[in-house]
């Protein structure tokens, strides 16, 4: 059993580091990082 999970974002651009600064506040959950593990949700 493999305890890795893909999490997926639905930037354009690579990043190595979350800056949280960067997010806006008027997001459906608020300020955040928001990751899927649907690969199809992030493209969208």
């Amino acid at each position: 059993m493999s305890d890795k999970i893909t999490l997926y974002h639905g930037s354009n651009c690579d990043f190595q580091v979350v800056e949280l600064s960067k997010s806006k506040d008027r997001r459906d959950f608020g300020k955040g990082f928001y990751l899927t593990t649907l690969q199809n949700q992030a493209k969208d």
